[in-house]
């Protein structure tokens, strides 16, 4: 059963966020997008995963890194997240949701944890790593099966960026959050 508190705070959130312009949008994720390079171990990097973004997502337009690093995208089956290896966005087909997802037969199955570095969306982040997900735990099934050498990166927009998000044994944390700036 879900969390009064957490469902309370995501229906402010997507409240918030839906306020957002898109021009806002736009400009938050161009932030983002030009901070990454300074990240921790961004250089040393040579496989990344990362997520196509809902409308009320940081967009990270992760074709851009390619051809530098694979890149790795995820693919809902069920109740889980299988990562594929993608090299041009015409591989990417609609999926449930509206995200655009990798196409299996075009795509090959890759391991989450091969990446050095895993960029993760939710509907909000304490500076501190907390992370509170849009309920189904796709996200923290995934991150509770990683290394610890993979580097956890939260991506969020400012008004995501909370005080405290109520905590549940099953939520996992990221190791740092990136977001835009006020």
């Amino acid at each position: 059963m879900p969390s009064p508190a957490k469902t309370e705070l995501r229906r402010r959130l997507r409240a918030e966020l839906a306020q957002m312009t898109p021009t806002a949008s736009a400009a938050a994720s161009e932030s983002i997008r030009t901070s990454i390079p300074s990240l921790p171990r961004w250089q040393e990097t040579r496989t990344l995963a990362a997520f196509s973004a809902l409308p009320a997502e940081p967009d990270l337009r992760p074709f851009d890194w390619l051809p530098a690093r694979p890149l790795l995208l995820p693919r809902l089956d069920g109740d889980h997240l299988i990562f594929h290896q993608v090299t041009a966005p015409d591989q990417l087909t609609p999926g449930p949701f509206g995200l655009l997802e990798p196409d299996p037969r075009k795509c090959p199955v890759a391991d989450p944890a091969s990446a050095d570095l895993i960029f993760i969306p939710g509907m909000a982040f304490t500076k501190v790593g907390h992370r509170l997900g849009r309920g189904r735990g796709y996200y923290d099934r995934l991150l509770a099966a990683l290394p610890a050498t993979t580097l956890r990166i939260g991506v969020c927009f400012r008004c995501q960026l909370i005080d405290r998000i109520p905590s549940e044994p099953h939520d996992m944390s990221v190791d740092l959050v990136l977001s835009s700036p006020a």
